[in-house]
């Protein structure tokens, strides 16, 4: 969780973000009841227990997908982590979720980061600038050119 990296330790924890691109859910749904719903869908099919799901994610090529109440939908595939088996993530072009550049998502983390520390200029090009380069990430030229990263940094400052 990006409240407990130190701003130290920042780049090595958003390296582990990748390069790729993936989908950032933007839906009303709190995380425990997106956890709730997708915990009574399996339930109620008896697939809930550890062994039900991952014979069930097996027979479905590694994955299911699932729709919540909002129409939201996510994937569900067996995890790593024998104690969190179920690793959930939205489903690509899902109602409520923007598809998002790991590159923006860095520099939107460390945005929010670097504002929580108290060391942003107020200047945005700048600042935009100055946490690319503390993650790794090549300048952009103009805010012009970040309109996706703008984007982001509005959506993971307001997050709670």
């Amino acid at each position: 969780m990006l409240a407990t990296v130190s701003i130290t330790d920042l780049p090595a924890a958003l390296q582990k973000i990748g390069t790729s691109q993936m989908d950032m859910y933007t839906g009303a749904l709190a995380v425990e009841v997106i956890f709730e719903e997708v915990t009574a869908q399996l339930t109620a099919q008896g697939i809930f227990l550890p062994a039900a799901f991952a014979a069930w994610v097996a027979a479905r090529d590694g994955y299911v997908e699932v729709t919540l109440s909002d129409t939201s939908r996510w994937v569900l595939r067996l995890s790593d982590n024998p104690e969190q088996y179920i690793h959930l993530h939205p489903g690509r072009y899902s109602p409520h979720s923007l598809r998002i550049k790991a590159a923006a998502l860095k520099t939107a983390m460390a945005y929010k980061a670097a504002a929580d520390s108290g060391l942003l200029s107020g200047e945005l090009l700048p600042d935009i600038n100055a946490v690319r380069g503390m993650a790794a990430l090549s300048p952009v030229r103009s805010l012009e050119d970040a309109q996706h990263i703008l984007k982001i940094i509005s959506l993971v400052t307001v997050s709670k």
